[in-house]
């Protein structure tokens, strides 16, 4: 476990491992470098993960001719996830749509939550809508039928059914995680004797 200080600096730099059937990846978020490039070049400010603050139109403050949404943009520190990438796409489209007709520019973004929802496990399930809350089969239904909604295009809505019908009808699934460092770690661990715990030193740039 590694410990770390308020300032954020780790103090211990040894981890515990267990073997485990189960593996649990957690990756932070971070924007595309693409961000950091333009805010440099633009003058414009990123939060901790490299987003770029914009105005409430998605522009840049002083390069109004300038639009980032979707996960390069932090717009009051709104969650980079799909609903917020779609919503901010469609408002910059209309503000250009207007400046080139020689339109009132729409009202200022107002991000509007419509709930949330996550498969858990295999045909189940979470859907949270303004208080409403679902789970179970009835919830992955649901969750099934909103994504394949929003994507756009037949093919490429039919390609997601069926690779969905073989991923959670079958047995089998084609995303795997094969984190090499981590089957070293556990191989190594049964050799010593199943259910004991080790200490490993954590890379210090992982």
């Amino acid at each position: 476990m590694a410990i770390f200080s308020a300032q954020g600096t780790a103090r211990s730099t040894l981890a515990r491992h267990f073997s485990a059937k189960t593996k649990i990846w957690a990756a932070g978020v971070e924007a595309s470098p693409l961000a950091r490039m333009l805010a440099d070049a633009t003058g414009a400010q990123c939060d901790r993960i490299g987003r770029i603050k914009v105005q409430p139109d998605c522009s840049l403050p002083g390069h109004s001719e300038v639009f980032v949404v979707g996960d390069m943009m932090n717009s009051n520190d709104l969650p980079g996830v799909a609903e917020v990438a779609l919503q901010s796409g469609l408002h910059a489209a209309h503000v250009i749509r207007a400046r080139v007709r020689n339109w009132a520019e729409p009202a200022p973004w107002r991000y509007r939550d419509f709930g949330s929802m996550a498969a858990v496990r295999r045909r189940s399930a979470i859907i949270s809508v303004r208080g409403v809350r679902l789970s179970g089969w009835i919830a992955w239904v649901v969750w099934l039928v909103v994504h394949v909604t929003f994507l756009t295009g037949f093919r490429n809505r039919f390609t997601a059914v069926i690779h969905w019908f073989i991923s959670f009808v079958g047995t089998s699934r084609s995303e795997r995680a094969i984190p090499g460092d981590l089957d070293q770690l556990l191989a190594h661990d049964r050799r010593r004797g199943a259910g004991e715990a080790h200490t490993h030193p954590v890379p210090q740039n992982g």
